[in-house]
C-alpha cells in the first residue's frame, strides 16, 4: 500500500486552456455535454440533444445527430473509424448504434451501420407489456467493445450482462445471450484482448467480476472483490505496467488482475472519474463532503505509478471528460471548452528533478522511459558527485557502482584516492572486477588496497570466489601478493590456474623450498615439467643435485605424473590397456647440465645403459665430463678408474661420439692415452710414430708397424726416418734399425739408392751397420742383372728367328705337304684348304667349322686372344690419369713405365708402320700367286692320283679369281710384335679346285 504523502508533485505537464476557440460551445450552444470519446484522429463528443460533435487534429468541427435523446455513451477506436453511441430509448430498452464516420449518406452524415435496443429480460410470446412493465425496462449503464468489434459486452441497470458476438457492425451472423446477472447495475465493462485469451472485467455497486471469455459458449466468472465503485471510476491499464485493471473508490485506487487483487494506492479525495493515458493514471475527485455537481471544481491529479510520483495536480471547473488523442491528453469541460495537456519532454523533466536534487526520481524516471545506459550513467554521476559534495561518501560510491561499466574509472578513482577513503576505494574497485572492466592497473590497485589493509580474509574473497574461479587478471595478482609479501596467497592462486612458472618462482626464488619445488614439478605434464626443469634445472642442481637427477631420469625413460593413479579409471573393468611410454630428449637437457659434473656423469650413464638414447652429442659430452674429472682427481685409484671409463668409451664400438672433439679433449685435458688411442683409430699413423719418436719409445713405434703393416706398409719407411733423423741426439739401436731395413728390404718400399740416401742423413750411423743390408742389396742386384741380360739374350734370339721366317715367306714358296685334314683327322681328299700355318681342312670341314672363309679355324681362338689383348693395350693408352695415378702409388715407378711403353702408350702405330712400309701388311693387300706355282701345287698333288690330275687340267677358275697364296701366319705374328698394336689379319687360304 502506497500513500500520497510519500509521493512527491512535479509538473511534468504544461495546461493550454480553450484550445478549440469557442467552436465546440458555439455549436453545443443550450445543450450540455455528456461524453466524450477518441480514436482514429477524431474527437468526438455527445451532448444531451443526441448530437455527437467531431473534431480534426485541425480543430475541424462536424457534427450529426446521433438519437433523439441524449447520448450517454461513445465509444471509438484507433485502429478502425467505427464508433458507437448509446442512449435511453423512450418508453423502450435503450439504443445502440453503430455508425462510420468515413461513409456519409446521401445528406453528408455518417452512415448508420446498425442499431440495436438490447433488452436482457426473458421474452413473453403473445402478450402485451404493460406500461408499469415499461417503465421496468433496464437501461443501458455500460458497454465494451472488442477492438477488432467481434465481441461486445453491454451492462444494465438490472445488473444484467449481454454477450455479443460476430461482426458488431452486422445484423447477420451476430448472436447474443445474457452472460450472467448481478444484484445491482452495471457501472462500467472493460475487455482486455491478447492473442491468447480475453477476459472482460466488471464493475457494479457491489461487487467486481472478471469472465473469461475465450472460449465461445464456455465463459467462465470469478469474482474479484465484494465491493464495487461508482460510475466512470475504472479504466484498464497497460499491461505492461502490470496494472491491468483500475478501480477508484473514496479511500484508494485498486488494482486488479484476470484472477486476484494487486496493490492498493491510498489517494485523498473524493474520486469521480478516472483514466489511463500512456502509464498515467488521471484521477478527477472533489473535496470531502462536498456534493460533486456538473460545473463543481474538480481536481485533476496525474500519479506516475510505477515512477512513485505526481507528474500534475489542477484544478478544473466542470469536468465531463477526459480523452486521448493526437499524442496528448484532451479534457472537454462543461462549458464546453477542450483543455490541452501536454506532456513536457524527457529533458526538462530531468532539469526540473536536477534543479530539486531528485536524482533517485530522475533515474527510475530514466529506466522507466527506456532512455538508454549512458543517460542512466550521467544521472548516476550526478547524483553521485552531489552526494560526495554532501560529504556522504559510501552512498555515493553506492551510485558510482552503478555507473559501471559506462563511466571512466579514473574519475570515480581520483576522489577516493586518500587514505580515510580506502574502504570505498576498495568497494569500487571489487564491483569493476566483478563487471569484468577491470584492467591490470585496477587490479594491481585493489591488491594493494587489501595488503595495505592487511585484510586477509578479503584478499582471499576477492582472488579466490566459491567456484574457483578468479576475478581479477591471475598472473599480476600473483606479482603483487609476491611483492606484498603473500607468498601463501600467491602460491595458492598460481596453483589453482596452472600458472606453473610462477609457482616455482615463488618455491625457489622467494621460499627457496627446492624440494617442494621438485615435488611440484613431477606433478605436471611431460611438456610443462620439461619446460620448468629447463627453466630452474640449474639453481636445483646447485642445491639438490641428486634428486634433480632423479628427476631427469624420469623425464627421459618412461615419466609419468606422480599424481598419477596406478590403474586409470577406465581400466577397471579388467582390461588393462598398454601405454605408451612418453620421455623427453636427453640431449635438450645438454646446456643445464654444465657446471655440474658429477650430476650430468650419473644422468648420462643412465642414459648410455638404454639402448639409443644418447647421440653423438650426449656421448661427446659424457667423454668432456669423464676427462674433465680425471683433469681434477688427484693421482691414485681415482684418477685410473676414471681413466679406465674413458678408455672403455673410446673403445668402445656401440659408442657414438664425434672423434675430432673427443681428439680435442684428450689433448687439452693431457690424456695422452686416449689421444693415442684415438690417434689409431683414425689412422694418424704418422703422427702416432712421431709422438713414439718424440719420446724415444721404439719399440712402442715399431709395434705400430708391426701391427699395421699389411694395411699401411710404408709405415716402414717413416719409422726409418724417424730413427735416422738428423735432429736424433742419440744414436739409433742397432736392433731397431735392422728391423726396419728387413721390412723394407722384403717388401721392396724404397729402392735402396733412397735407402742409403735417407740412412746418410744421420750423422750417428756408420757404414758398418749397415754392412750386411748393402751385401745382401748388392748381390740381389746382381742375381737380377744376370737374369735380365739372359732373358735379353733369348728374346734377340726368338726375334731373329722370327724374322728369318718372315724373309723364307716372303721370298721362297710355301710347300703344302699335310695328308690329314686338321678337324676330322681323315686324310685329305680334293677339295682341301691350307693355310700358311700348316693347317689343312677339307673343303667341307672347312665350311662347316670355319667362321669365316680368310681365318683358320684351329689357330682362331689363339688369334682372336691376341686380337682382345692388343685393343685393350690400345684402350689403356689412352687412360693417361690412370698411368700417372699408378706412378705415383707404385714404389717400383720404372716398371710402370715399362708396363705402359709395352702397351703402346709412348709409340705411334703410323708413324712406326711408316719406318717399316716393307712389314706393312693388310687385308686387302693380299698376294696374288703366279699360275706356275698354282700349276706346279697342282702336279705335285695329281702324282697320287690321275683322275685328279686330269680333273685339275680340266678345271678352270670360276669368276676370274686365281689362286690365292695366303701370307704365313708366323709372318703375322712377328708384325704385330713389331707394331705392338692391333693389326688386322687375315689369313688368306690356298683353295685346290678339280
Amino acid at each position: 500500500m502506497a500513500a500520497l504523502l510519500q509521493w512527491r508533485k512535479f509538473g511534468f505537464f504544461d495546461i493550454k486552456a480553450n484550445i478549440d476557440g469557442g467552436k465546440l460551445a458555439e455549436v453545443v450552444k443550450d445543450a450540455d455535454v455528456t461524453c466524450a470519446a477518441a480514436g482514429r484522429g477524431h474527437v468526438y463528443v455527445g451532448d444531451t440533444n443526441g448530437w455527437v460533435h467531431s473534431l480534426t487534429r485541425q480543430l475541424k468541427l462536424d457534427s450529426f445527430q446521433a438519437h433523439d435523446r441524449a447520448v450517454n455513451s461513445i465509444t471509438a477506436f484507433d485502429n478502425t473509424s467505427v464508433i458507437i453511441t448509446v442512449a435511453d430509448g423512450k418508453d423502450g430498452p435503450s439504443e445502440i448504434k453503430v455508425w462510420a464516420p468515413d461513409k456519409p449518406d446521401v445528406h453528408g452524415h455518417p452512415a448508420c451501420l446498425r442499431t440495436l435496443c438490447p433488452d436482457p429480460r426473458p421474452s413473453t410470446s403473445g402478450s402485451r407489456s404493460t406500461p408499469h412493465q415499461a417503465l421496468q425496462v433496464p437501461r443501458v449503464t455500460a458497454i465494451a467493445v472488442n477492438p477488432n468489434l467481434s465481441l461486445m459486452a453491454v451492462g444494465f441497470s438490472d445488473g444484467a450482462i449481454m454477450l455479443y458476438r460476430g461482426e458488431v457492425s452486422r445484423e447477420r451472423g451476430s448472436k447474443h445471450r445474457v452472460l450472467l446477472t448481478v444484484s445491482s447495475g452495471i457501472t462500467s465493462l472493460h475487455i482486455r484482448h491478447t492473442p491468447r485469451s480475453t477476459h472482460l472485467f466488471v464493475t457494479s455497486h457491489t461487487n467486481i467480476y472478471c469472465v473469461n471469455c475465450t472460449v465461445r459458449d464456455k465463459e467462465t466468472t470469478v469474482e474479484l472483490d465484494s465491493v464495487g465503485c461508482q460510475r466512470g471510476c475504472a479504466t484498464l491499464a497497460d499491461g505492461r505496467h502490470e496494472h491491468y485493471f483500475l478501480v477508484a473508490r473514496p479511500d484508494a485506487i485498486y488494482s486488479y488482475t484476470s484472477d486476484s487483487r494487486g496493490s492498493c494506492y491510498v489517494f485523498e479525495g473524493e474520486k469521480t472519474m478516472v483514466a489511463w493515458f500512456r502509464g498515467y493514471l488521471i484521477v478527477a475527485s472533489t473535496d470531502k463532503g462536498v456534493p460533486p455537481t456538473r460545473v463543481s471544481d474538480r481536481t485533476i491529479t496525474i500519479y506516475d505509478l510505477t515512477n512513485k510520483l505526481v507528474a500534475l495536480s489542477t484544478k478544473v471547473q466542470g469536468l465531463a471528460s477526459v480523452v486521448g488523442e493526437w499524442g496528448g491528453l484532451y479534457l472537454v469541460t462543461a462549458e464546453p471548452s477542450l483543455i490541452h495537456m501536454s506532456e513536457k519532454d524527457l529533458h526538462s523533466k530531468f532539469q526540473l528533478l536536477f534543479k530539486k536534487n531528485q536524482f533517485d526520481i530522475a533515474i527510475s524516471l530514466a529506466k522507466t522511459q527506456c532512455c538508454d545506459q549512458e543517460e542512466v550513467a550521467e544521472i548516476l554521476r550526478q547524483y553521485g558527485d552531489w552526494l560526495y559534495s554532501k560529504g556522504n561518501h559510501p552512498v555515493a560510491m553506492d551510485q558510482y557502482i552503478k555507473t559501471i561499466p559506462h563511466l571512466e574509472p579514473s574519475y570515480v578513482i581520483r576522489k577516493y584516492l586518500d587514505t580515510q577513503h580506502i574502504h570505498n576505494l576498495t568497494t569500487y574497485l571489487q564491483a569493476l572486477h566483478r563487471s569484468g572492466s577491470a584492467t591490470a592497473d585496477h587490479t594491481s590497485l585493489l591488491l594493494n588496497c587489501y595488503t595495505r589493509l592487511r585484510d586477509t580474509q578479503q584478499l582471499d574473497e576477492f582472488i579466490m570466489s566459491k567456484n574457483g574461479a578468479v576475478d581479477c587478471d591471475v598472473e599480476l595478482g600473483v606479482r603483487v601478493c609476491r611483492s606484498a609479501g603473500y607468498f601463501d596467497h600467491a602460491l595458492a592462486l598460481a596453483a589453482k590456474h596452472g600458472l606453473h612458472h610462477h609457482h616455482l618462482a615463488i618455491l625457489i626464488d622467494d621460499k627457496k623450498d627446492y624440494v617442494a619445488a621438485l615435488r611440484y614439478i613431477s606433478t605436471l605434464d611431460l611438456e610443462e615439467a620439461k619446460g620448468n626443469v629447463l627453466r630452474y634445472g640449474s639453481v636445483l642442481l646447485s642445491h639438490v643435485g641428486d634428486e634433480t637427477t632423479e628427476l631427469l631420469i624420469r623425464l627421459c625413460t618412461d615419466y609419468k605424473p606422480s599424481n598419477t593413479p596406478i590403474i586409470k579409471e577406465g581400466s577397471l573393468d579388467g582390461y588393462l590397456t598398454p601405454e605408451e611410454p612418453v620421455y623427453a630428449d636427453p640431449e635438450d637437457f645438454e646446456y643445464m647440465l654444465v657446471g655440474h659434473s658429477e650430476q650430468a656423469i650419473t644422468f648420462l650413464e643412465k642414459m648410455a645403459t638404454i639402448p639409443g638414447k644418447l647421440s653423438v652429442k650426449l656421448y661427446t659430452t659424457l667423454l668432456a665430463e669423464y676427462l674433465h674429472q680425471y683433469s681434477l682427481a688427484p693421482e691414485g685409484q681415482e684418477q685410473v678408474a676414471l681413466g679406465e671409463k674413458v678408455m672403455e668409451l673410446l673403445r668402445s664400438t656401440d659408442n657414438e661420439y664425434c672423434r675430432d672433439h673427443a681428439l680435442l679433449l684428450c689433448d687439452k685435458l693431457k690424456f695422452h692415452d686416449g689421444k693415442l688411442l684415438l690417434w689409431e683409430q683414425a689412422g694418424m699413423y704418422e703422427e702416432l710414430l712421431a709422438w713414439y719418436a718424440e719420446l724415444g719409445d721404439m719399440d712402442s713405434m715399431l709395434a705400430v708397424c708391426s701391427r699395421k703393416s699389411h694395411q699401411h706398409p710404408r709405415l716402414w719407411c717413416s719409422a726409418l726416418k724417424l730413427i735416422t733423423s738428423s735432429s736424433s741426439l742419440v744414436p739409433p739401436d742397432q736392433q731397431h734399425l735392422m728391423t726396419c731395413l728387413s721390412n723394407i728390404e722384403q717388401k721392396g718400399l724404397l729402392p735402396p739408392l733412397e735407402v742409403v740416401d735417407q740412412l746418410a742423413t744421420s750423422p750417428h750411423i756408420s757404414l758398418g751397420q749397415v754392412r750386411e743390408y748393402l751385401l745382401r742389396v748388392v748381390s740381389t742386384h746382381s742375381a737380377t742383372l744376370a737374369a735380365e741380360a739372359a732373358r735379353t739374350q733369348q728374346y734377340s734370339q726368338e726375334t731373329s728367328r722370327m724374322r728369318d721366317t718372315i724373309r723364307e715367306l716372303r721370298t721362297s714358296a710355301t710347300q703344302f705337304t699335310a695328308t690329314k685334314c686338321n678337324i676330322c683327322n681323315n686324310d685329305l681328299e680334293l677339295p682341301s684348304v691350307h693355310f700358311l700355318c700348316r693347317h689343312s681342312f677339307h673343303q667341307h670341314c672347312f665350311e662347316s667349322y670355319s667362321e669365316s672363309d680368310s681365318d683358320c679355324p684351329v689357330c682362331l681362338p689363339e688369334n682372336k686372344k691376341m686380337l682382345d689383348v692388343i685393343k685393350a693395350q690400345e684402350t689403356h693408352r689412352s687412360q693417361h690419369d690412370q698411368f700417372h695415378e699408378q706412378l705415383e702409388r707404385s714404389a717400383d715407378s720404372f716398371s710402370v713405365v715399362a708396363d705402359y711403353l709395352g702397351r703402346g702408350v709412348f709409340t705411334h702405330l703410323h708413324s712406326l708402320a711408316a719406318m717399316y712400309p716393307s712389314l706393312n701388311t693388310t687385308k686387302n693387300q693380299s698376294n696374288v700367286v703366279p699360275r706356275a706355282v698354282a700349276v706346279k701345287v697342282a702336279q705335285d698333288v695329281a702324282d697320287s692320283a690321275s683322275e685328279a690330275r686330269i680333273r685339275a687340267t680340266e678345271i678352270r677358275p670360276k669368276h676370274g679369281k686365281g689362286v690365292v697364296v695366303p701370307e704365313p701366319e708366323g709372318r703375322l705374328r712377328a708384325l704385330e710384335r713389331v707394331n705392338q698394336g692391333p693389326v688386322e689379319t687375315p689369313t688368306t687360304s690356298l683353295i685346290i679346285y678339280h
